[in-house]
């Protein structure tokens, strides 16, 4: 896993991490949790041999990326904006130099993450063609939550502490990583989230997209579920399914991570047994 740190137009720096096959044709852009960070894999073991390309990007607060300045909005749209950006130039560097097309992209939005994927597969319909959405809220149910606060625990994810003696596991200390790197500028990530969710420049265009899209959500998540944030989220994409993981936790990105996969990337096409539409 290797990160770095991106200037983009404009003078944003935005922290990026990469994963999985950097040489791979098709190419997944991984939209992180509130709160979260863009170093999380959630399985290395599959993502190194599935042949795709992973790239994640911090939010503006999180991590390595600036904060939105003074006088500035925080945005879904304007973040999706800088994804878009990013991967533009992945698809014109790998022409460039080896000689092949690399677009159009897969990808995963997780919890609020979600919404930049939303962002990014509306405003960027050339550049999306398949979406999977993991325990995305619906934004009319935002208000129901309490903000995350620094020190950030798993808990704030949707996991139980101690499901699978959860710390000492191996997914458990790369979330460990991912949210303490989420909190080195505090709250200022959740904030600003919260802030563009509230805000309805994400959702103008949701009708308007036209990647494949799949919403996936733990029948035991204790903030969201299917019938109640999945349901109205489909209403509003169009052509969007829904897929329920028996017995899943807020851990579902990780435990059916080969099941998303292969419906961003997909090798053998549809959707895994283990998701149960």
């Amino acid at each position: 896993m290797a990160g770095r740190l991106v200037q983009l137009p404009g003078g944003r720096a935005v922290g990026v991490t990469g994963f999985g096959d950097a040489l791979a044709q098709r190419a997944v852009v991984v939209c992180h949790p509130m709160p979260g960070g863009s170093g999380f894999d959630p399985d290395p073991t599959v993502s190194t041999h599935w042949g795709a390309r992973l790239v994640g990007l911090d939010r503006a607060g999180y991590g390595a990326s600036d904060a939105w300045r003074d006088g500035e909005r925080p945005s879904f749209a304007t973040h999706a904006d800088d994804i878009a950006v990013y991967l533009s130039e992945i698809e014109s560097s790998t022409s460039r130099i080896a000689g092949w097309e690399i677009g159009p992209f897969g990808a995963v939005g997780w919890g609020l993450g979600g919404y930049a994927a939303l962002a990014l597969a509306a405003r960027h319909p050339h550049l999306i063609d398949r979406v999977a959405l993991i325990d995305v809220p619906s934004p009319d149910r935002l208000s129901d939550t309490d903000d995350p606060t620094p020190p950030f625990g798993v808990a704030d994810l949707g996991i139980s502490p101690a499901e699978h003696a959860f710390e000492s596991t191996a997914v458990g200390r790369r979330l460990r990583r991912m949210l303490d790197a989420a909190a080195t500028q505090g709250a200022t990530g959740v904030l600003a989230d919260r802030e563009a969710a509230a805000d309805p420049d994400w959702r103008d265009r949701l009708r308007e997209i036209r990647a494949d899209v799949l919403l996936v959500y733990g029948d035991q998540h204790p903030t969201v579920s299917s019938h109640l944030d999945g349901r109205r989220l489909r209403r509003q994409i169009p052509g969007a399914r829904i897929a329920r993981v028996e017995r899943g936790t807020g851990l579902s990105i990780s435990t059916h991570w080969p099941s998303i996969l292969n419906h961003v990337a997909p090798h053998h096409g549809g959707v895994s047994e283990r998701l149960r539409a």
